[in-house]
């Protein structure tokens, strides 16, 4: 996926959040998952990734597609601004060195004085 279709799909995820009550201004742990072709374009990436601020996680062998995956993340908020400063910037870096970016993720923060929603909510009477 290009640049600007990861862009567009991080805009929808956020605002799918807002309107869930995610406090995006709040800071949290902000991953995003990339993969290599090789053991030495991850290696590099990963020597890349932390020069630029960011912590990493790599895993050992090969998915089941051949590739090697690489955990990038840091503590940051994700308002609109911010995550798309992170998502192109791990993506530049992730291209620089051959990769593939596959997506990204964050936890939920409610606002502190909201109820809990979903399964949970229902489960302890609060919907």
């Amino acid at each position: 996926m290009s640049l600007q279709d990861e862009l567009a799909k991080l805009r929808r995820a956020l605002a799918e959040r807002a309107a869930l009550g995610d406090q995006l201004d709040a800071k949290r742990e902000m991953e995003h998952f990339v993969s290599f072709r090789s053991l030495r374009e991850m290696n590099e990436a990963a020597v890349h990734f932390e020069r630029a601020g960011w912590q990493i996680d790599l895993t050992e062998g090969q998915d089941a597609n051949s590739r090697f995956l690489l955990r990038v993340y840091r503590e940051q908020a994700i308002d609109v601004e911010s995550a798309e400063h992170a998502l192109r910037n791990v993506h530049a870096i992730t291209e620089k060195h051959g990769g593939t970016y596959d997506g990204f993720g964050a936890m939920f923060i409610d606002a502190a004085d909201s109820e809990p929603k979903g399964f949970f909510g229902r489960l302890f009477g609060n919907q």
